[in-house]
C-alpha cells in the first residue's frame, strides 16, 4: 500500500510537460509586446482602406465601397484627432461613391468638407485637391441660381490660374475644355434661373466670348453658341 501511495504522488512526464509549457508561456508574455497592441499594428491603414474602396467603386461595387471608405475616414479622424489635408482623397472618394449610389445630399456634404480643407483649390489633384469638388458643388447645389454661379465662378478662377501656370499642352487642353464647360454652365443659369437679372444678357455674351477663345471646338461651346 505504501508503494502505491508513493506512486500516486510522483509526477508523470505529462504533468511535467504541462508545467514546462505554462512556464514557457509566462516567460514569453514577459518579453513579447502586449497582444492587443500587436493586433492594432495588423489593422489596415487608412490608405489601404481607401485603395480597397477605390477598387470596389471602379468595379461597380459602390454599395460595398461605402463602408470601407467610411472606415478609412474614421481611421484618419482617430489618428489625427481632426481631419487635415490628408483626408481630401477619402472625402472625394466618399462623395463619388454617394454619387454612384444616387445620394446627392451625402455627396454634396463630402465635397463641401473637402472644399473647406482646400478652399482655393491650390492643393495638387494627386493629393485630392483641385477644381473638381467646386464643379460638383455647383451642379449639386440645392439652391441653384446664384449659389451655383458662385461655385462655378470659384472653379473658373482656379481653372484660369491652372491654364496660365502649366506648360503641359495636354493638361492645358483638358483644363481649357473644363473651363469652357463651366463658362457654358453659367450661361445656362443666366438664361434660365437668373434670366431676370439686369446684366444677364451682357454676362452671357462675355462668357461665351471667353469660351470660344479658349475652346472653340468644344461640344459645350458649340451647343451653347447655337442656343
Amino acid at each position: 500500500t505504501a508503494i502505491l501511495s508513493m506512486a500516486k504522488t510522483k509526477p508523470s512526464s505529462k504533468d511535467q510537460r504541462n508545467r514546462d509549457k505554462r512556464k514557457s508561456r509566462k516567460d514569453l508574455d514577459r518579453v513579447l509586446p502586449d497582444r492587443s497592441t500587436h493586433r492594432t499594428t495588423l489593422k489596415e491603414s487608412a490608405d489601404q482602406l481607401a485603395a480597397k474602396a477605390t477598387t470596389l467603386l471602379q468595379t461597380s461595387q459602390a454599395d460595398e465601397a461605402l463602408p470601407v471608405a467610411l472606415k478609412a475616414l474614421k481611421r484618419l479622424e482617430k489618428e489625427d484627432d481632426a481631419l487635415g489635408l490628408n483626408a481630401l482623397p477619402v472625402l472625394n472618394l466618399l462623395a463619388e461613391i454617394n454619387l454612384e449610389l444616387g445620394d446627392a445630399d451625402e455627396a454634396r456634404k463630402y465635397f463641401f468638407e473637402a472644399s473647406q480643407l482646400d478652399p482655393g483649390g491650390s492643393i495638387s489633384e494627386s493629393l485630392g485637391g483641385g477644381v473638381e469638388k467646386f464643379l460638383w458643388l455647383a451642379q449639386l447645389s440645392d439652391e441653384g441660381g446664384r449659389a451655383s454661379v458662385a461655385w462655378f465662378e470659384k472653379a473658373i478662377t482656379i481653372l484660369r490660374n491652372d491654364i496660365t501656370s502649366t506648360f503641359d499642352s495636354a493638361v492645358k487642353a483638358e483644363k481649357s475644355r473644363k473651363l469652357a464647360a463651366a463658362l457654358c454652365s453659367v450661361i445656362e443659369i443666366y438664361m434660365t434661373d437668373l434670366s431676370w437679372e439686369p446684366d444677364a444678357e451682357s454676362r452671357c455674351e462675355s462668357l461665351i466670348t471667353e469660351a470660344i477663345l479658349i475652346a472653340p471646338e468644344s461640344a459645350e461651346t458649340l451647343q451653347t453658341l447655337a442656343n
